[in-house]
């Protein structure tokens, strides 16, 4: 009986080696892909927006100051909706230190400013912007304070 060279071990190997390829291509598309649940979900999403537009007023601003306890909670509360989502402490960091996720917070954030005619070039507009989000009570006002 005659074996086709379809069904032979060459084939098997080929057909291995080619899972192999495949699979490795498809790797850093599912390590990027990793963080989505974190991307869509709106409490961190919106959580890191106040977080980061909090530090630009912070930074920019000599006197505003965080609401430290009150900022470390609302930190943590969004570290507990990450582990709650599947993360660990340590994807949650690597999520925070990636470049692509920084890069897309800091444009959300100067659209942010952009709105509100705030520049983190010119102080006394992010001032005014900080000083209307601490009357306001707003999301980023509550993690800060003037004085």
């Amino acid at each position: 009986m005659h074996k086709s060279p379809r069904n032979g071990p060459r084939a098997m190997v080929r057909a291995l080696v080619l899972t192999l390829l495949l699979a490795a291509a498809a790797m850093p598309a599912r390590a990027e892909d990793r963080f989505d649940a974190l991307r869509n979900d709106p409490q961190i999403h919106e959580g890191l927006l106040v977080i980061s537009i909090g530090r630009l007023v912070r930074n920019r601003c000599d006197s505003i100051n965080a609401r430290i306890l009150r900022a470390w909670a609302f930190a943590q509360s969004l570290v507990d909706r990450g582990i709650s989502l599947g993360y660990s402490r340590a994807e949650l960091e690597d999520y925070l230190d990636s470049d692509a996720d920084k890069a897309r917070y800091r444009a959300l954030a100067a659209a942010y400013l952009a709105e509100r005619e705030a520049s983190v070039e010119d102080a006394q507009s992010m001032c005014r912007l900080g000083r209307d989000e601490i009357s306001s009570q707003s999301a980023v006002g509550r993690l800060l304070i003037e004085g």
